[in-house]
């Protein structure tokens, strides 16, 4: 309702509209209900957890076992790769000496009757180096230390290098060429076998088996 006057002005009773900064409030009567039916929607239902729940279950148990074959093989390629260094270790320091070292075996009848054949006993992957005067052996690198999952099979091969780097068996004559010593994994289903060989007495190199290492080195493997 409005009255004029004598000079025409208006004035009204009709209720202003709140303005901040030029521009008109919005109208929040209806802000609790909105509110409310974010709050009833933020939430997960019972079914829906568990439905959660049973997926998680499911990724777990595929995920687990693929976790612990990677870790297996892991440790079996990490051990294959001890045993490498310790040979590649016994031909540096024969040639750094210029006189005979001996990578073990774990056979005394592999390793020999003489001063690095005894000092040797079983460690497999130890290796020694004989002094000069031919009396004595000093210990190098002492045997690589295995996993219980990680066995080395029986009759590995003792590797004596000479002055000049070569490699040959302790009764052979000349460089060796020919499987070295086979470790395995009694966690790992396939690609279970790590093989070593060594070529004309100085190249080692290491072979992924499914069982039982070859005695000569597959063609696959020579790349």
């Amino acid at each position: 309702m409005s009255f004029l006057g004598a000079d025409a002005t208006v004035y009204s009773f009709c209720r202003p509209e709140r303005a901040v900064d030029g521009a008109r409030m919005p109208d929040r009567t209806s802000e609790p209900n909105t509110l409310l039916a974010m709050q009833r929607q933020a939430g997960l239902t019972l079914v829906e957890l568990f439905v959660t729940l049973a997926v998680a279950s499911v990724l777990l148990a595929v995920a687990v076992p693929s976790y612990n074959q990677l870790m297996a093989t892991s440790r079996l390629s990490t051990a294959a790769n001890d045993f490498v260094s310790a040979l590649n270790n016994a031909r540096v320091e024969a040639i750094r000496r210029n006189n005979s070292t001996q990578f073990c075996s774990n056979s005394t009848s592999s390793n020999g009757t003489d001063q690095l054949g005894t000092d040797c006993g079983t460690s497999v992957g130890a290796v020694r180096a004989l002094s000069s005067d031919g009396s004595a052996s000093t210990l190098i690198q002492s045997s690589p230390s295995l996993p219980q999952s990680i066995s080395v099979a029986s009759g590995v091969k003792a590797v004596r290098y000479t002055g000049q780097g070569l490699g040959q068996l302790v009764s052979g004559s000349g460089p060796y060429s020919g499987l070295l010593m086979d470790l395995s994994s009694n966690r790992v289903s396939t690609d279970n076998h790590r093989c070593l060989y060594l070529t004309t007495g100085s190249i080692v190199s290491t072979c992924t088996r499914t069982g039982t290492c070859p005695t000569s080195e597959p063609a696959s493997c020579q790349q």
